[in-house]
């Protein structure tokens, strides 16, 4: 058990301003992955690597890509088995049209107890608050039984390349659970949904828009392919229900190209087209039996218009080629996540939640998928997703984050590493 003194000393130790300065600083800083226009997470990562630096933690840097280093933070506590790590990323996704806004989405404007800007709610804030946690719990003197790396990554909105850079260096090795710092309203999410994304390419032939028979046109094609897409996810939906946590399956075309690549022009008839589709999973999904599905519908579509153009044709009295072909390539596959109720981690941050709220946890999972993802895939960590910010709010135009909610984040982020860290040797 947690001597309410312990818990005291930790709680003096936080100086809510930290996290509101240092939440201000990174947000002032475009951390926008563009390379055109000049713009990367290298001077947030700098920047939360001096900050981490000056509050005593241990720090060192890792280029992953150009312009696009990992920063590892490390408070070595004290002996014992166990590791916790604290995730967090620097890029955050492009403003669009800053013309669109109110508040400047660079300014980090206060306004109430809301702070508004691109990376305030996902995930600056929540970046803040596991480093002033960490340095809290150093400030605080309070003697823990392990080691809190504080992960400050790259590239979480893409490809994920930090998070498995930082696997591939090994530093995963010695974590045995993860706090992974997201926008989740002060919910303890459990579980996340897996992530399938593919790509369709169809091939027919190029044409005249006014000669459409000395062509072939792939759009008969697309619709088919979109029609059985819906097919296949309200199949999915009708066997399987609605999670609890996590909602419903989904099979999404989210981009429509046609033609593939260039220019499109209306008096055109493309010989290539191209669908992408974001495919999110519930546990109970089977990702290998979507791929068959997948790979079947394709089939089914290229025989269907087969058919459909040979039918056609007998009936306008020409002869045509028909070798329409539809490609599918799998770009992303990463599962779902799902730790048990009774893991020390979900415990500690229950207890911490109980702790700074004194009410009782809400549980939930992540619609979408985090670098948690792969520390669960990969390396069988277990993980939590919480932080503070309206999980609506990512990626909007005004985003903001409540300070006071930020705040108590700090608080249960250092209360849930002083319960998983020994907390039956803190008398």
């Amino acid at each position: 058990m947690i001597s309410q003194k312990r818990i005291e000393q930790v709680l003096r130790a936080i100086n809510p301003d930290d996290v509101i300065d240092l939440t201000a600083a990174l947000v002032k800083i475009n951390s926008v992955w563009d390379p055109a226009a000049g713009t990367s997470e290298q001077p947030a990562a700098e920047h939360a690597a001096r900050w981490a630096g000056e509050h005593g933690l241990q720090v060192i840097m890792e280029p992953v890509a150009p312009e696009r280093p990992n920063v590892i933070v490390t408070l070595a506590a004290g002996p014992g088995p166990r590791t916790l790590m604290f995730e967090g990323h620097t890029d955050v996704v492009t403003p669009g049209d800053v013309s669109a806004w109110t508040h400047d989405p660079f300014g980090a404007e206060i306004v109430g107890r809301r702070m508004f800007g691109r990376g305030t709610n996902d995930t600056k804030g929540n970046l803040a608050a596991m480093l002033v946690a960490m340095a809290a719990l150093k400030r605080s003197g309070v003697p823990l039984s392990g080691t809190i790396v504080g992960g400050v990554l790259c590239d979480e909105e893409d490809q994920m390349l930090g998070v498995r850079h930082f696997i591939d260096r090994g530093h995963a090795e010695a974590v045995t659970a993860a706090v992974i710092c997201e926008p989740q309203d002060g919910m303890i999410c459990t579980s996340q949904k897996g992530a399938l994304r593919a790509r369709f390419h169809l091939s027919g032939k190029m044409c005249h828009g006014a000669m459409p028979l000395s062509g072939l046109n792939t759009a008969p094609a697309m619709a088919d392919l979109i029609q059985g897409l819906h097919r296949l996810e309200s199949a999915a939906a009708c066997r399987l229900g609605r999670d609890d946590h996590l909602g419903w399956p989904s099979f999404t075309p989210t981009v429509i190209q046609a033609p593939a690549g260039g220019a499109p022009q209306l008096n055109v008839v493309p010989g290539e087209s191209r669908i992408l589709v974001d495919i999110r999973t519930v546990p109970r999904q089977s990702h290998p039996a979507i791929v068959n599905d997948l790979k079947e519908l394709a089939r089914d579509v290229e025989r269907r218009c087969h058919a459909h153009y040979d039918d056609y044709d007998r009936l306008l009295g020409i002869a045509r080629r028909c070798d329409l072909g539809i490609d599918l390539e799998i770009l992303t596959d990463r599962p779902c996540t799902r730790t048990a109720p009774e893991d020390p981690i979900v415990q500690a941050a229950a207890w911490a939640t109980r702790t700074i709220t004194c009410s009782e946890p809400v549980y939930g999972g992540v619609p979408g998928a985090t670098d948690g993802t792969f520390l669960w895939a990969l390396k069988h960590i277990p993980i939590v997703t919480m932080g503070a910010g309206d999980r609506q709010v990512p990626h909007q135009r005004d985003e903001w984050v409540d300070l006071d909610q930020l705040v108590e984040t700090v608080k249960i982020y250092a209360m849930t590493a002083l319960h998983y860290l020994g907390a039956d040797r803190l008398i």
